[in-house]
């Protein structure tokens, strides 16, 4: 039976010397929930010593005298396999990665300079102009009133997101400002390996406003939307534009008059995998097998 060994940043010690409360705590304890007990996989998983599941047989508990234990080379490549899950929010995961990028020998993961371009929303927009990936700066309204948002340059998707109808000249360094575009909001789980990628499953996303700021308010996970065959399209472009992205990615699309646009990808796991098992009878680690078969599966909500 293989081991495996997760690190979730928010609940896995990565805010040991700081209050555990964060904007993330609820998506981080969906996802580290969805991961911990499958029968098929002895699952052991770095937990801060505040968190609730820290008498949970498997924890490896995390505290201000052990902190560095999250970097134990010897220790993590003892399993048969690594999940690191953190953040993008001001370069938490590529610190992680950079740190353990060269002694960490079992975990698939993107390149260094990938995990840097999808971390950095100014790099991913110049990946797509270079390559012609339809994104919210090739977006042409037609109304004459422009929306404009203004969201984290360094953030992911719980981050800061606000509406403007004023364009914004002096952006401050840590900001990004791009074209609003309307229409649905999608986002694509996939696990890539040397031999190609497997599609997990295609996600719609609710979003609600509220005085101007963007939130996600739910998911509805592994659904089949009529333009499907032109996602496997827009996937081969991004990955061609990216080709040392690897193991879990999800990417950020908005559907918009009959065209997609890219919005954020996130190299790493993501929430909407944390359903996978209730959609498709699979545990989403099943994913990281050679051979897999795959179904259709029902279609699953996440409220957040």
């Amino acid at each position: 039976m293989k081991k495996i060994l997760i690190f979730e940043y928010i609940t896995g010690g990565g805010l040991i010397d700081k209050k555990i409360s964060h904007n993330l705590t609820n998506e981080a304890s969906i996802i580290l929930g969805s991961l911990i007990d499958n029968p098929s996989i002895i699952t052991h998983f770095f937990c801060d010593y505040r968190n609730k599941y820290k008498k949970h047989k498997n924890a490896i508990l995390v505290t201000p005298q052990n902190k560095n234990i999250i970097y134990d080379a010897n220790l993590i490549n003892s399993y048969d396999y690594f999940l690191p899950i953190c953040p993008e929010t001001d370069l938490i995961f590529y610190k992680y990665i950079k740190k353990i990028y060269f002694s960490v020998k079992n975990m698939n993961i993107s390149s260094l300079d990938s995990l840097l371009t999808t971390s950095d929303k100014y790099l991913l927009k110049n990946v797509c102009k270079k390559n012609n990936i339809p994104n919210p700066d090739s977006y042409i309204p037609k109304s004459k009133n422009k929306l404009y948002i203004l969201k984290d340059r360094f953030g992911c998707g719980s981050s800061h997101i606000e509406l403007s109808n004023k364009v914004i000249k002096d952006i401050p360094q840590d900001k990004i400002i791009e074209n609003y575009i309307p229409g649905k909001s999608y986002s694509i789980s996939l696990y890539l390996s040397k031999n190609g990628y497997k599609l997990i499953s295609i996600n719609e996303q609710k979003i609600r406003k509220s005085k101007n700021i963007l939130k996600l308010k739910s998911l509805n996970v592994n659904i089949y939307p009529p333009f499907k065959d032109y996602i496997f399209y827009f996937i081969n472009k991004i990955l061609l534009a990216l080709p040392r992205l690897s193991g879990f990615i999800g990417l950020d699309i908005i559907y918009n008059n009959g065209k997609l646009f890219l919005i954020e990808i996130n190299a790493r796991y993501t929430t909407s995998m944390s359903v996978i098992h209730n959609c498709k009878n699979k545990h989403i680690l099943d994913y990281t097998k050679p051979m897999l078969t795959d179904k259709t599966g029902i279609s699953c909500q996440i409220k957040l």
